[in-house]
C-alpha cells in the first residue's frame, strides 16, 4: 500500500510507500476511493480519451479545455454505469461497485490497452494524464461546478465510443444493436479528419439494429447519443430499450 500525493494540476507529486492506500489532492484526502483505485480509474480514463495530437487534428481551438471536458465526461459516465448497474443487480442479490467497474474488461476495454499501461509510465501525454487524474478527483470530491454543462449534456449517459465507431460504423456492435443520434451534429465529430486507419471517415447517421436478437423484439434502437467531447460520443439507453426492461 502507498499514499499518493497529487498537486493541484494533477501531477503525482510523491508516493509514501509506508502510508495507507489513500490519495491526497492539494494536501486534502480524497474520500470514497482508495489511492490505488484512483490511479486505476484515471488510467482507464486516460486510455479511453483522445490524445493531444488527435484533438489538434480535429480542429479544437482550446485543446486542453476540450480534453478536460472529455476526460471528466468519461469518468462521470463510468460512475453512472456503475451506479445504475449496481442498483439493478442489487434486486437479484448481486453486487456491482467500484472494484467491479475498474476490472470489468467487457465495459472498460481500455484496461487491457497499451494506453492504460502508459498512464503509469514516465512518457506518454502528460496533459491527458493530469486531466484524467483531475477528472476522477473532481468526481469524488464533488468539485464539479466548472463542468456542470458536461453533466447536463451527458443526460444520464452510460456508454461512450471513439473513432472506432466512425471507422467501423454499421459493423460496430453499437450500430448492430441500434443507435439513434440525439443530434445529427454528433455524427460529424470527425469531420475534420479524412482518414482513420486507412479508411475514409465522413459522417455517421442513426443506425437501426441489424442484430437478429434485437430486431426480433421489435426494437430499432438500443442507444441514444446525448453528447460529444474531444474524440468521444456518449450514449444513454434509448427509450425503446428501457421500455423493454433493459436497465444497463
Amino acid at each position: 500500500m502507498a499514499s499518493l500525493n497529487f498537486q493541484q494540476d494533477g501531477t503525482l507529486e510523491g508516493v509514501d510507500e509506508e502510508g495507507d492506500d489513500k490519495a491526497f489532492y492539494n494536501g486534502q484526502p480524497v474520500q470514497f476511493i482508495t489511492g490505488s483505485q484512483l490511479r486505476q480509474y484515471a488510467a482507464t480514463v486516460y486510455a479511453e480519451a483522445g490524445s493531444t495530437g488527435l484533438l489538434k487534428q480535429m480542429g479544437y481551438s482550446n485543446i486542453e479545455q476540450e480534453m478536460k471536458r472529455e476526460t471528466f465526461a468519461i469518468a462521470y459516465t463510468m460512475f453512472m454505469y456503475a451506479m445504475t448497474r449496481g442498483a439493478a443487480v442489487k434486486k437479484a442479490g448481486q453486487f456491482y461497485g467500484l472494484n467491479q467497474l475498474l476490472t470489468d474488461s467487457n465495459y472498460t476495454k481500455g484496461i487491457v490497452s497499451a494506453g492504460h499501461n502508459e498512464y503509469f509510465s514516465a512518457g506518454g501525454d502528460q496533459t491527458r494524464r493530469n486531466l484524467a487524474t483531475l477528472a476522477v478527483i473532481k468526481l469524488f470530491t464533488r468539485n464539479t461546478s466548472d463542468v456542470t454543462d458536461v453533466i447536463e449534456g451527458l443526460n444520464g449517459a452510460m456508454y461512450w465510443d471513439g473513432n472506432d465507431l466512425f471507422r467501423l460504423f454499421t459493423n460496430h456492435f453499437r450500430a448492430k444493436n441500434g443507435f439513434e443520434l440525439g443530434d445529427p451534429a454528433h455524427g460529424q465529430l470527425y469531420r475534420n479528419i479524412t482518414t482513420l486507419y486507412r479508411q475514409t471517415v465522413n459522417q455517421i447517421t442513426s443506425s437501426p439494429a441489424s442484430n437478429p436478437n434485437v430486431t426480433k423484439t421489435g426494437r430499432r434502437y438500443t442507444y441514444l447519443s446525448t453528447f460529444t467531447a474531444g474524440g468521444t460520443i456518449f450514449f444513454k439507453l434509448h427509450p425503446e430499450a428501457t421500455k423493454q426492461g433493459i436497465a444497463w
